[in-house]
């Protein structure tokens, strides 16, 4: 691809993260890790690999086959809870632990979920930061602005070793707070449970890729998505949608279909070079912005997740097309 192509695709880059970012009021993610970023300067992503190496020695691919093949094993349980179901939860006798992964600066503007634990994702590797989380078979609801950044989270608890992860799904704490349920204006003081001990070679690999992912999490839109596809020839777009929702519906030209539940079992089908330029998608953005979250973790630095999925890419009017089903 040429010089002008990428450089096409950096401008758009930049101008979708303002549209991409994982907040109530949509605007870029201020990472309490990178202070110095000003939140109007995001890292692009599909055009520009992050600083991850591409083929880093230390990701323990066998643990993260095991560790994610049982969660997708598990996708028919509801790994995201409505607010009403929220609030029932921190109403019973055992109340889940409750973990926002917002930056400070967020928590102080907008507020919080009394009860909640913040933990800014960057961080959420970091020593300290496992120290405040709970034994792996707790129950962890994990919330962020509206839904995105917890997604990604949820999905590097379970690299990581815990077994019972959930988000706040529909909206995150926007629906939480358009449901007109209370919030807290404060930073908690959180305890130090220090029960929880993940494999020492994971945690180090998990807390090196947080704080290296780009500023708006890989969350592109529809209009940048065919701007890619016009400028860069060798993009991959994979489907991780439901068989019978591909032939009913459709899909994007050219994409490869992987459905979620079968990512791991599916390896060989994945690019072969960790720096391939991949757009992930799904039906609403939820699923794609797991499996774009897991092909993180085993170093792929390229990639990106269509935010609002294959809905949002319908209701902007682009083209559909008939793609193959995976065999």
């Amino acid at each position: 691809m040429g010089k002008k192509a990428f450089g096409i695709l950096t401008i758009l880059l930049i101008l979708s993260s303002f549209l991409a970012a994982c907040n109530s009021t949509s605007t870029p993610i201020l990472s309490s890790m990178t202070p110095n970023v000003a939140a109007d300067t995001p890292t692009p992503l599909v055009s520009q690999p992050t600083e991850i190496s591409p083929e880093p020695e230390n990701i323990p691919e066998e643990a993260l086959d095991i560790a994610y093949q049982a969660f997708l094993d598990n996708m028919v349980l509801p790994h995201a809870i409505s607010t009403d179901a929220l609030l029932d939860r921190l109403n019973a006798e055992s109340p889940p632990f409750l973990l926002d992964v917002r930056s400070f600066s967020e928590v102080v503007e907008i507020g919080r979920i009394d009860g909640s634990v913040v933990i800014p994702l960057r961080d959420l590797a970091t020593e300290e930061s496992i120290g405040l989380l709970p034994d792996f078979d707790t129950n962890i609801i994990t919330y962020c602005g509206t839904g995105w950044r917890c997604t990604i989270a949820m999905t590097m608890l379970v690299a990581l070793g815990w077994h019972d992860v959930q988000i706040l799904g529909g909206g995150s704490l926007a629906a939480w707070i358009d449901a007109g349920y209370p919030i807290v204006m404060d930073i908690p003081t959180a305890e130090q449970l220090n029960v929880a001990q993940p494999d020492p070679t994971m945690q180090s690999w998990i807390n090196e890729l947080l704080p290296k992912l780009p500023d708006g999490f890989g969350s592109v839109t529809p209009d940048i998505v065919m701007q890619a596809m016009a400028e860069i020839p060798d993009l991959i777009l994979i489907d991780v949608r439901s068989e019978d929702d591909v032939i009913e519906n459709g899909g994007i030209e050219n994409a490869l279909h992987i459905p979620l539940e079968s990512l791991i079992q599916m390896k060989e089908r994945w690019p072969a070079s960790k720096e391939a330029k991949i757009l992930v998608y799904s039906d609403d953005g939820y699923h794609s912005t797991i499996a774009m979250t897991i092909l993180w973790t085993y170093g792929y630095v390229g990639i990106a997740s269509l935010k609002g999925g294959f809905n949002a890419w319908v209701e902007a009017g682009c083209p559909v097309a008939q793609i193959n089903v995976s065999d």
